[in-house]
């Protein structure tokens, strides 16, 4: 028989008292980057590939 057990310093839902844990719930060891740096990132990126273009073609 299984015996769940609740951990009260923890306000989970019922999904992790099966021992699935969810998503946002697990702890990454990866650099927390922040979603404006990824979007100037990107657009920075987009930038140079058309002034590559623009001055390839000429």
């Amino acid at each position: 028989m299984v015996k769940f057990i609740k951990n009260k310093s923890q306000n989970s839902g019922p999904s992790s008292a099966i021992g699935i844990t969810r998503f946002f719930d697990a702890e990454s060891k990866s650099p927390k980057i922040s979603p404006y740096f990824v979007l100037g990132a990107s657009i920075l990126i987009i930038i140079i590939m058309i002034i590559l273009k623009i001055i390839m073609s000429a």
